[in-house]
């Protein structure tokens, strides 16, 4: 079988109010949009027990080999030497964990916050890019924005500094590095993860007022994380009428889950759902993965709550998924959807024109079936092929909009697949 159809193109709102700054350049300058207040909030929950998901192997080898893949520079505010250091074993894990080769500058903030309130954070500022690894008219918080330009965004944004995020001064915290807090402390690792993970670009655009009625677009430009939601009925969330009730329903109607490919594939072929409860709390709905699917999992750190003796220490397959599939690189190479060797398939050229090359070294004539999804998510084409001696080429290639896609290589055998990065020039 093979079908293509046209990327869809979506349109979204930022979360919190922003004020627009621009630059003139000859080259191409970008929507500046900058923050007035934090994007998301993290709130004490209820005790559910002792719950302890520490590092993943490979993030521990790469802290104590010194491997990280990432350099963040954090400005400290108010923090206790032991606070520090617990602020800086979350950094040393996100730094291990995602590449960029530009600074990821940090304003970290410990003073009293409001009662509940463990700690809030968010992008210092968003833009737009047009880089070829970029979707067109889609915001992008600030630290991802560089990664993918390869530039700092001071002169675009006024600031140096790519995420704001404050903790509270007054809360029952445990500063210990090993994911073990008592039944009565909140691991202050894993707060500062959390938060880390929203500056990052783990935030989307909607909020719904008093009347119920819910908005998500704002100046016609959406941010990228709104690009990877929908229903249960895989209508995107952005197709509803904005602003509207209509809106306000999908947006409280607890049906609510990501659709991206790599997140999907790290969560089992599931689409993971969302948190979307029935009566909206800025800066926590919409926001997070749903509390109830994940606490307790590996894949609990961004859920909306935390509660005493619980801690999580990895940033989860899914949330990496997503992050990959937002724009970030992941340290230690691109994730797999299903057990497969990356390094025994090359795909060339890449970028590719017309046609692309799939060699796979162990030069078997199996036959696989091949999909390739767009940013957002929509399948673009998928057709079932017998390699010739370990090698597969697709053509007719040339009527797909130029843009970043995801070749996922199925051996309908096995059934083991890879999912590997490909862009159209």
């Amino acid at each position: 079988m093979n079908s293509i159809i046209k990327p869809l193109s979506v349109i979204g709102l930022l979360l919190c109010a922003y004020t627009v700054t621009s630059q003139e350049t000859l080259d191409f300058v970008p929507e500046v949009y900058t923050s007035s207040e934090p994007t998301c909030v993290f709130y004490q929950g209820e005790f559910n027990g002792l719950i302890s998901i520490p590092r993943s192997q490979s993030i521990v080898s790469k802290m104590a080999s010194s491997g990280s893949c990432s350099n963040f520079i954090v400005t400290y505010n108010g923090f206790t030497p032991e606070a520090e250091a617990a602020f800086q074993f979350a950094v040393d894990i996100w730094s291990t964990s995602i590449i960029s080769s530009q600074p990821i500058r940090v304003a970290a903030e410990f003073s009293p916050l409001a009662p509940g309130v463990l700690g809030s954070a968010g992008s210092n500022s968003a833009f737009t890019s047009n880089n070829p690894n970029a979707v067109p008219n889609v915001f992008y918080a600030r630290a991802l924005w560089e990664k993918i330009e390869d530039m700092e965004s001071d002169a675009f944004g006024g600031v140096t500094t790519d995420i704001n995020a404050s903790f509270s001064s007054t809360a029952n915290w445990y500063y210990g590095l090993d994911a073990n807090p008592p039944a009565n402390q909140i691991d202050f690792v894993s707060v500062v993860l959390h938060e880390l993970g929203h500056g990052l670009g783990f935030f989307g655009g909607a909020s719904v007022d008093g009347t119920g009625e819910g908005e998500i677009r704002f100046n016609n430009v959406p941010i990228i994380y709104d690009t990877f939601i929908e229903n249960g009925t895989d209508d995107a969330i952005l197709s509803f009428t904005d602003p509207s009730v209509a809106l306000g329903d999908q947006l409280t109607g607890n049906d609510l889950f990501c659709n991206s490919a790599i997140a999907i594939g790290q969560n089992g072929n599931v689409s993971p759902r969302m948190f979307a409860p029935g009566t909206w709390n800025q800066g926590s709905s919409y926001s997070h993965w749903n509390e109830a699917t994940f606490n307790g999992t590996i894949n609990s750190l961004m859920t909306p709550q935390i509660g005493p003796g619980e801690a999580n220490h990895n940033p989860g397959p899914i949330t990496l998924g997503l992050f990959e599939q937002m724009g970030w690189s992941i340290c230690g190479g691109t994730l797999t959807v299903e057990e497969f060797d990356l390094a025994s398939v090359n795909v060339s050229p890449n970028p590719f024109m017309s046609a692309i090359t799939i060699k796979i070294t162990n030069g078997f004539s199996n036959d696989y079936n091949l999909e390739l999804i767009d940013i957002n998510g929509r399948l673009v084409l998928n057709e079932s092929k017998t390699a010739v001696n370990g090698e597969i080429t697709l053509s007719n290639l040339d009527r797909l909009t130029n843009a970043l896609y995801f070749l996922k290589l199925t051996d309908t055998t096995s059934g083991q697949s890879i999912t590997k990065k490909i862009v159209k020039n």
